[in-house]
């Protein structure tokens, strides 16, 4: 049987290290007081302010965190997020296409 390739590994290390990042930026980089008045909400659930410097915010219902997408950063955030989703994906269909092609 093969041996997975090495890529994979760094896909997982990737997410773990994105992972560790954001768990330590988190804290330091979140606003917390509860003084954001409702413009800042687009449809009740985007948090755009482009003068607050935070990345992420409190959600405004409920627990968690998301994005102030008025930060230019949070735009560079949500790509790599995507990036690491689609990442597994890509890395199949390409295992695939190399199995097809030694047939």
């Amino acid at each position: 049987m093969d041996q997975p390739p090495v890529y994979i590994v760094w896909v997982i290390v990737g997410i773990g290290l994105l992972l560790a990042v954001l768990s330590y930026l988190l804290p330091t980089q979140t606003r917390r007081d509860k003084s954001t008045s409702g413009y800042c909400w687009k449809a009740g659930i985007f948090y755009v302010n482009r003068e607050d410097p935070s990345l992420f915010v409190e959600k405004r219902f409920g627990i968690g965190y998301t994005l102030n997408f008025g930060n230019p950063w949070s735009w560079a955030v949500l790509a790599l997020i995507a990036v690491l989703a689609l990442a597994p994906i890509v890395l199949a269909l390409l295992s695939v296409l190399r199995v097809v092609q030694r047939h």
